[in-house]
């Protein structure tokens, strides 16, 4: 069953096969544990009838996505590994992005950040430091991934990803303060997801952390946003360095999207 529904002014599709669910929740607490489980401990873990999860465990293990031992106990299987294979791939960085993200930190001496949209979220994928480098802290740990509205490269990935996945993060994502000067209501965060489209840049002017300012600039290809450049500064020296830096940005996004 389908139908279309609205968040934040966007459409968002509801479409939900509840059998898929339930075997992808799963195959992910398969993989997740380090002895394997059985179809009874899943059945109560997700609170399933023991046949349902039975069924959907037998076809997992057919497909080969899980296997089973004599004790019928399941661990991950093969062809899981594709998966992980295609994750690999996925957070693998072009050669051009890296030789732009260099390029970046040898023009400004600053920290930069290569990020692009993984996982359903906005992930580091290469970070180069500065002589002047200064840390964001918790930018590359997994908890990140709920801030992108503090994040100057969350909110450029989020303002130029397509209507439905940013609908259907802004349904999900929580605008937990960081710093007095952190975006925290949904409408002023839609509001510069906007100038962000506008402008083509993305400012973090101490949102994620005290002191720490940052510009993100879009790489895309055939016209479509495929991951961004930022470049963060310690906020006193930030107001000396701003020009200098957007000029170097916009080289090293050259450097990306032209080779």
């Amino acid at each position: 069953m389908s139908n279309e529904d609205t968040a934040n002014g966007e459409p968002r599709s509801q479409t939900r096969i509840q059998s898929v669910s339930r075997a992808v929740d799963l195959l992910i607490a398969v993989a997740e544990s380090s002895t394997g489980e059985t179809a009874k401990s899943l059945a109560d873990r997700f609170e399933l009838s023991l046949p349902t999860t039975y069924h959907l465990l037998t076809t997992l293990w057919a497909e080969g996505l899980i296997s089973k031992d004599s004790q019928r106990v399941f661990q991950i299987g093969p062809r899981a590994e594709i998966i992980a294979q295609a994750v690999q791939r996925a957070d693998a960085v072009p050669p051009a992005h890296r030789a732009a993200l260099h390029q970046l930190v040898s023009e400004t001496s600053e920290t930069t950040y290569l990020g692009a949209w993984r996982g359903g979220t906005v992930k580091v994928l290469e970070t180069a430091e500065g002589a002047h480098a200064v840390r964001v802290v918790g930018l590359n740990d997994a908890y990140a991934a709920d801030d992108l509205h503090a994040r100057a490269s969350g909110k450029l990935l989020l303002a130029f990803s397509s209507p439905e996945v940013r609908a259907e993060t802004l349904s999900r994502l929580k605008l937990r303060r960081l710093t007095p000067h952190t975006i925290t209501r949904r409408a002023d965060l839609i509001a510069e997801l906007d100038r962000i489209r506008e402008q083509g840049l993305s400012y973090d002017r101490e949102e994620f952390q005290l002191g720490v300012s940052c510009i993100s600039a879009p790489i895309r290809r055939n016209g479509d946003v495929v991951a961004c450049l930022t470049v963060s500064s310690p906020m006193q020296r930030f107001p000396h360095v701003e020009s200098a830096i957007l000029a170097a940005l916009d080289r090293a996004v050259a450097t990306a999207e032209e080779r």
